[in-house]
């Protein structure tokens, strides 16, 4: 393979402060700084962050927010507006500031089409976020954001500091535009097999396509989870998770850099083909969900499918299973199930390629309607002291969280600790993953295995999901064909795909070749073609 390859930058995670580590071995003597207050009728701590000098008052603010409602929240937890994580910040950050801390939630589903929305008739929140790229650089050619470059000099210097790694990523047209959190994990999608069906039948863990091919065939034709024929032997058929399996059809040796940056899905790759080929023929013989086609939440669908014990196989977004709890359903269903980490999908000489998220995470960014761009960056410094990370992230000890014998804090599954933790990575929006360790990046794995029992499936999902992964190269310039066209290219691809896996399979090539010519002429080729300019410009090629 070409050098489009590489390893994590795992090295970059160091630059977090090294008190991070001793706050995580707190003992409950400081759990009033240490966390939120215990839950039920109990006040937030009223505690100061110990680091940070309280600021002086000024007048009144009220700083709007948004969060993600990710319609996770479990029987009995209190609203995503009002619990102990957004109690915590409004007594050791508002509170100290004269600043009322007010969250406006979007659906986490539709969270684009929204923040366009709110955007558009300029009532979005003082503070906003996105994973989509294409949408910040449209924010960023129509001036609706803010340069927070100043800001962040004068207001953040932990900010700066704690996201060093991160924040290149957003700079666009030389000024600091938005602020990517940091990815402690860079992990992107691990593929996961129900191995107590493999043992029912004899098999080992598949290690190639083929092998992987085949178990999904034996689910099908001798049913080990006495589904009475219900079975979908491989579940979660969307295009982001599938990409493990389409990458490994493709002929890296002609990859390039460039080729990675303008066409990342690889519609342009003659191997993508290939890869739709075997999930059409995988449909056709009852090997996949045969109504996916109509899914609206392919995750909520998908996680139902694993816990109601009809999934064989999955590809998911790295350590799913155990952070979404659907594997901790499982068990509590079927005792005897166990899932088990794969890395099957191989390439001609026997590589594993797959994307790997860059060291930025979700982009925050402030309005340029917003009044209180100072309040903003004042509230992300602030929430960038390891003691707040920590709390944000973990909640109370004894009650949401223990520290374990290797000094690692670890999330307990409680119904209490599930009320405080479901949606607690939106509340430390600039760190996606936890992170407990400056110089042992192991340390930094295992904390993100939310449930002890499944300690060993996190670590390995996580080693999988780095195996031969490639990051994406970096472009700053912003390309007018993908902010023209990314949504509708898109939604584009939900159609398609459709189309394409679900046809006969002597309609194939007619299908998949007419799909991609449909998304080409409906703005691809002009994407693929801009972005070539933009990435020769950016490396004076």
């Amino acid at each position: 393979m070409r050098s489009i390859l590489r390893k994590p930058a795992t090295a970059v995670l160091a630059v977090i402060l090294t008190s991070a580590i001793s706050l995580a071995g707190c003992n409950s003597s400081n759990k009033g700084a240490n966390g939120p207050a215990a839950p039920s009728n109990s006040a937030p701590p009223s505690t100061q962050s110990a680091s940070a000098a309280p600021e002086q008052k000024g007048p009144p603010i009220t700083l709007k927010i948004e969060l993600f409602d990710r319609n996770n929240a479990p029987a009995g937890a209190p609203p995503l507006t009002d619990n102990l994580m957004t109690q915590y910040v409004q007594k050791n950050f508002g509170d100290p500031n004269n600043i009322t801390v007010e969250w406006i939630t979007v659906p986490r589903s539709e969270e684009v089409k929204k923040l366009n929305v709110l955007m558009a008739s300029n009532s979005a929140p003082d503070l906003i976020f996105t994973y989509d790229k294409p949408t910040v650089q449209n924010y960023v050619q129509s001036g609706g954001i803010t340069d927070l470059g100043p800001l962040i000099d004068q207001f953040g210097p932990q900010l700066k500091t704690v996201l060093a790694p991160s924040l290149p990523d957003g700079v666009f047209n030389g000024k600091q535009y938005a602020i990517p959190a940091l990815r402690v994990i860079q992990a992107q999608t691990t593929s996961f097999i129900r191995k107590d069906w493999l043992d029912q039948l004899g098999l080992p863990l598949p290690t190639t396509t083929d092998e992987w091919y085949e178990a999904m065939k034996a689910f099908k034709e001798k049913d080990p989870g006495n589904t009475g024929g219900k079975v979908i032997p491989f579940s979660n058929i969307q295009h982001f998770q599938l990409k493990p399996m389409i990458n490994s059809f493709w002929d890296w040796s002609q990859i390039t850099d460039e080729d990675m940056y303008a066409d990342p899905d690889g519609w342009s790759q003659a191997g993508s083909k290939e890869a739709f080929r075997l999930l059409n023929k995988m449909y056709n013989e009852g090997l996949l969900d045969k109504d996916f086609p109509l899914r609206k939440d392919f995750n909520q669908e998908f996680s139902q499918q694993v816990v109601t014990g009809v999934a064989g196989s999955a590809v998911t977004s790295t350590n799913e299973p155990v952070y979404s709890g659907f594997y901790a359903t499982l068990k509590k269903n079927n005792p005897e199930a166990v899932l088990a980490p794969i890395d099957p999908f191989t390439t001609n000489d026997g590589k594993r390629p797959k994307p790997m998220y860059t060291p930025s995470g979700i982009y925050l960014m402030v309005p340029a309607a917003s009044k209180n761009a100072e309040a903003a960056i004042k509230y992300l410094n602030w929430m960038a002291d390891p003691q707040n990370i920590l709390a944000l992230q973990l909640g109370p000890e004894g009650v949401s969280h223990e520290i374990g014998d290797d000094g690692i804090p670890f999330a307990l599954t409680t119904p209490e600790a599930n009320q405080i933790l479901y949606n607690n990575q939106d509340y430390a929006m600039i760190m996606n993953g936890k992170y407990v360790s400056t110089d042992e990046p192991d340390k930094n794995i295992a904390a993100n295995a939310t449930d002890p029992q499944f300690k060993d499936f996190t670590i390995e999902s996580i080693k999988i999901g780095t195996n031969d992964g490639y990051t994406a190269p970096r472009v700053d310039i912003p390309v007018q064909a993908e902010i023209k066209y990314s949504q509708i290219l898109s939604e584009k691809v939900k159609s398609m795909m459709a189309k394409i896996i679900t046809v006969k399979p002597d309609k194939f090539d007619s299908t998949y070749d007419q799909q991609v010519k449909e998304w080409m002429d409906m703005g691809g080729a002009e994407m693929i073609e801009e972005k070539r300019e933009a990435y020769k410009k950016f490396y004076n090629k």
